[in-house]
């Protein structure tokens, strides 16, 4: 488990800077805590689609803080661009279950073959995916610091049947867009995947 996020103080009468916050997954989002003058803040980044922008991951969702009075503010429209990962020395999670069974039902071709090899190798699973997230109003979420260059850097530690899939999903389209041999038909059927789940 992570601690949370402390603000650090900055200069008077300037809004504390906040550079980065740690999260987990939860569900189909990421959850995590932010600690602000000795109160604990909730917040929830939950995507809604995803994208590919110069081959880099790109997920748009709303950004919901909710304050220690159980108060719930949210910011819409937000962006979390990939920025960098970070290998798991754990195994990988399992293929998901609809996609296998979709690679069973089609035929065997250089195509699609790779679609399993290319996520199921050593190295393959991705343990920490750090987002750059777009401006976020602090004082419009409740928050007592500056948000306009915050990095979400969420731990991929599944424990549940969908957060495992994401994080597969998340790992074959790293390695088909940023791996040694980047694979543009691959990434968009992983992409597709991706937004399903994200869907519902």
């Amino acid at each position: 488990m992570f601690e949370p996020i402390q603000i650090a103080s900055g200069k008077k009468n300037a809004a504390r800077k906040l550079y980065s916050i740690h999260a987990l997954p939860s569900g189909r989002g990421f959850a995590g805590i932010i600690a602000a003058d000795k109160a604990k803040y909730q917040f929830v980044f939950a995507p809604q689609t995803a994208e590919l922008v110069n081959r880099k991951l790109v997920l748009t969702g709303s950004f919901t803080v909710k304050s220690p009075n159980g108060q719930k503010r949210v910011a819409e429209n937000v962006k979390a661009t990939l920025l960098a990962t970070q290998g798991s020395i754990t195994t990988a999670p399992p293929v998901p279950r609809t996609f296998e069974q979709l690679l069973k039902q089609a035929p065997i071709s250089p195509d699609n073959s790779p679609a399993v090899t290319d996520a199921t190798g050593d190295l393959s699973s991705v343990a920490v995916i750090y987002l750059k997230l777009s401006p976020l109003g602090g004082k419009a979420l409740g928050l007592p610091a500056d948000l306009s260059q915050v990095q979400l850097n969420a731990r991929l530690y599944s424990t549940s049947e969908v957060e495992r899939d994401l994080q597969w999903f998340y790992s074959a389209l790293i390695r088909a867009t940023l791996g040694e041999s980047p694979d543009e038909q691959i990434a968009r059927g992983y992409l597709a995947e991706i937004n399903r789940i994200l869907k519902g």
